[in-house]
C-alpha cells in the first residue's frame, strides 16, 4: 500500500488585536471644537435671528432714545468722585480687561486646566469663551467704522459721523465698546456653564465697563450696546454647550440606572425570614 503523504497542517499564525485608534492631538483637538462651536453657534442665531433682531432694535431705541440724550450727564456723575485710587482702579481695570489679557489669557488657562484634568468639557469651555469674544468684537468693530462716534475724551461735538469720522482715528471709535463686548462675551458662557466662576466673570465685565466711562473713553450708550453684544454671542455659544453637557450627564444617570436594574434582576431572590418562621410558630 502506498502511504499517502501528509501535508503538514500550517502553523496558526498570530491574530494581531486591532491597535485602538491614538488618541488626538491637541490641535486637531483644538481645530475641532472650533468648527464645533462655529456651526452651532450659526446654528443658534439662525433659529432664535427673530429674537435676537427684536431684541438688538429694542437695546438700539433705549440706547438713542433714553440713554444717550443723556450721555454726557452719566459721564459727569460717573466721574464726579476723582480719586487718585480710582483712577488707578480704572486703568489697571482697562488694561486686564483688554482681549490678550483677559479673553485670550482666560480661555488659555480653562484650555490647560482642561488638558492637564482631561475634561473635554473644559477645553470646550475654553474655545466658546474665546469664540464668543471673537465674534462679538468683530460685530463691535463693523459698527465702529460704520458709526464713526467720537469719544468723551474727543475735543469734538457728540455724534455719529459715519465712516468718515472712523477714518481720523481711534478717537472716533467710541460706538460701541470694545471692552465691553469681548468682556461679557467670555463671562456670558462661563455664567451659563460654570455657576459661581460665571458670576465672578460678569463682576470682572461690570468693572471693566465703569473703568471705560469712568477713563473718559466712553458713553453709557457705547457701554449699553456693547454688553448688549456680548450677551447675545455669549448665550449663542454657551447654551448649545449647556445642552450636550446635560444631554450627557441625562444619558449616563439613565445607563447607571439600568445597570442596576439589571444587577436586582439577576441577583438570585433569597428565603424570606418572615415565611421561614411560620411553621415554627405553628408548631409552637
Amino acid at each position: 500500500m502506498k502511504h499517502q503523504a501528509t501535508i503538514p497542517a500550517a502553523a496558526p499564525t498570530e491574530t494581531s488585536e486591532p491597535s485602538q485608534p491614538a488618541p488626538p492631538t491637541a490641535l486637531v483637538s483644538l481645530k475641532k471644537d472650533f468648527r464645533r462651536t462655529f456651526l452651532s453657534q450659526r446654528k443658534f442665531l439662525n433659529r432664535h435671528r427673530w429674537i435676537v433682531l427684536i431684541s438688538g432694535l429694542a437695546v438700539l431705541l433705549s440706547a438713542i432714545l433714553g440713554v444717550n440724550p443723556h450721555d454726557q450727564e452719566w459721564v459727569t456723575l460717573i466721574r464726579s468722585d476723582r480719586s487718585r485710587f480710582l483712577n488707578h482702579l480704572a486703568g489697571e481695570l482697562g488694561h486686564w480687561g483688554d482681549f490678550l489679557q483677559y479673553n485670550l489669557g482666560l480661555a488659555v488657562l480653562i484650555w490647560l486646566a482642561g488638558r492637564w484634568r482631561r475634561s473635554r468639557w473644559l477645553q470646550r469651555l475654553a474655545v466658546v469663551t474665546l469664540t464668543a469674544a471673537i465674534f462679538a468684537g468683530m460685530t463691535c468693530n463693523l459698527f465702529r467704522f460704520t458709526a464713526g462716534r467720537p469719544r468723551p475724551k474727543a475735543a469734538t461735538v457728540d455724534g455719529f459721523y459715519g465712516m468718515p469720522g472712523a477714518v481720523r482715528g481711534w478717537n472716533y471709535q467710541s460706538f460701541p465698546s470694545g471692552h465691553t463686548s469681548t468682556a461679557f462675551g467670555t463671562a456670558t458662557p462661563l455664567l451659563v456653564n460654570a455657576g459661581p466662576a460665571g458670576w465672578v466673570a460678569m463682576a470682572f465685565s461690570s468693572s471693566v465697563a465703569w473703568a471705560r466711562v469712568y477713563k473718559n473713553q466712553h458713553y453709557p450708550t457705547d457701554i449699553l450696546v456693547g454688553a448688549w453684544l456680548g450677551i447675545v454671542f455669549g448665550l449663542a455659544t454657551g447654551l448649545p454647550l449647556r445642552r450636550i453637557r446635560l444631554r450627557l450627564s441625562r444619558d449616563r444617570r439613565l445607563t447607571r440606572q439600568r445597570r442596576r436594574a439589571e444587577a436586582r434582576a439577576q441577583r438570585p431572590r433569597g428565603i424570606s425570614t418572615s415565611s421561614s418562621t411560620q411553621p415554627e410558630r405553628a408548631m409552637l
